[in-house]
């Protein structure tokens, strides 16, 4: 009875994508973390005995393209089964080199899906108030339908503005030239931003959509884009007006990296800062992440290949922190990561053998017959010290020792196997 009691193995949006004889390619941390990040290789050790001749007869008889959903009993790590809403879709992946099948699955434990809606509805009611009160608009970007809308709320109402299809919008703001002419360039950087689904921008330009009158107002827009099952779902945004609070000549000097939210090392530093100075409670994680045979990859494959490993490996990345933290290049092929509140064992390994196996299959997808892997090494606060010097010092140590003890493999610093370097 114990086992049943639903604690931090929970599993809601859960992900997975496997081979046609059900081996798991890549999951996502959450999966990861209910079924075991290494006790299960192929999903059908997971599936309740029961509920096996149902999932294959289901899987056998879609075909591409199609997708449906089911209700079957999973096994947690500890030994317990919950009962689990999964949804499964079978695609082909075609290049001029390679075919094969492969099926999607995205998997929700049913009693942790009832308790997390509960949740959001009491915390939409408070958000609804919040945004009324800020005054902001807002808005989203559905990458499934190509909607877009622009919305506001009212005593607690939503009010949409603009409610159309993303090609009729940019039609329109063409024909009736709703953009000004000066700041079109910062605009159509916007554009570019949302259709590659960018993690996360900023852009400010001069329009008049929202008004429709002669004069242009400078707005703001700040967007994040929602990834679901790893594809992007929705780019959420505010839309601020600045044009009582900047002159619109400042636009002309409007830094579009620092807009594109391009961090530095020294935002590493400053992230991993704040979080020992305003949070004694918290926990992060550094990592650097490396590119194995890299220069290999320059010097066989050009220098526009081995761009696009190392542009598909900081997006899929960024994707995968989110909110939870920041990733930059330190130098070409040095990746550092900087996340909140994975220190557990199980939380930290489940992160690194999600992002691993997700690069490895966005790289694939890009059309690529490399097999690519990686030198990882990690440190974590507190447990590598109290001061940022040391975790940092301890965090090249352990990619010191990776390089030693041979490439494809991540090291997490622990000084009593790696020693004090204090």
């Amino acid at each position: 009875m114990e086992k049943n009691i639903i604690e931090k193995y929970e599993l809601i949006d859960g992900h997975a994508i496997i081979d046609t004889n059900y081996n798991i390619i890549t999951a996502n941390e959450e999966m990861y973390r209910f079924i075991g990040i290494s006790t299960v290789n192929s999903i059908m050790e997971s599936i309740h005995q029961v509920d096996l001749d149902d999932f294959i007869d289901v899987a056998h008889h879609l075909r591409e393209g199609q997708e449906t959903d089911m209700v079957l009993r999973m096994r947690r790590s500890d030994n317990s089964y919950r009962w689990i809403l999964l949804h499964i879709a079978r695609f082909q992946f075609k290049s001029t080199s390679n075919a094969f099948e492969y099926f999607e699955l995205s998997a929700s434990d049913i009693l942790a899906l009832h308790k997390q809606n509960d949740i959001l509805q009491n915390n939409m009611q408070s958000f609804r108030h919040l945004l009324a009160m800020e005054n902001e608009l807002f808005f989203i970007y559905d990458y499934k339908t190509h909607n877009y809308k622009i919305n506001n709320f009212i005593d607690n109402e939503i009010h949409n503005l603009i409610d159309m299809d993303v090609n009729e919008l940019m039609k329109m703001i063409a024909d009736e030239h709703l953009i000004s002419e000066d700041t079109m360039d910062e605009y159509n950087a916007f554009i570019r931003d949302m259709e590659q689904a960018s993690v996360s921008y900023t852009h400010s330009f001069k329009t008049n959509i929202l008004t429709k009158k002669a004069e242009y107002d400078l707005i703001e827009v700040k967007v994040t884009t929602i990834y679901i099952s790893n594809k992007p779902s929705k780019a959420v945004g505010s839309v601020r007006n600045l044009t009582n609070a900047q002159n619109y000549t400042s636009i002309n000097t409007y830094n579009h990296e620092s807009a594109k939210s391009s961090f530095t090392s020294s935002d590493i530093y400053q992230f991993c800062r704040n979080n020992i100075l305003y949070n004694p409670m918290g926990e992060f994680t550094l990592i650097l992440l490396e590119i194995d045979n890299f220069d290999k990859y320059e010097i066989e494959d050009g220098k526009d290949y081995a761009d696009s490993i190392l542009y598909t490996t900081v997006q899929t990345a960024k994707q995968m922190v989110s909110y939870r933290g920041i990733v930059c290049e330190i130098k070409r092929n040095l990746i550092c990561i900087a996340i909140r509140d994975i220190n557990a064992e199980v939380s930290l390994r489940s992160f690194l053998e999600a992002l691993r196996n997700q690069i490895s299959w966005n790289v694939l997808l890009m059309n690529s017959k490399r097999n690519i892997t990686f030198s990882i090494g990690i440190s974590r606060y507190p447990q590598n010290g109290s001061e940022l010097e040391l975790v940092n010092k301890k965090l090249y140590r352990a990619m010191d020792i990776v390089h030693e003890r041979g490439r494809n493999r991540y090291i997490i610093y622990r000084e009593h196997l790696h020693g004090d370097i204090s």
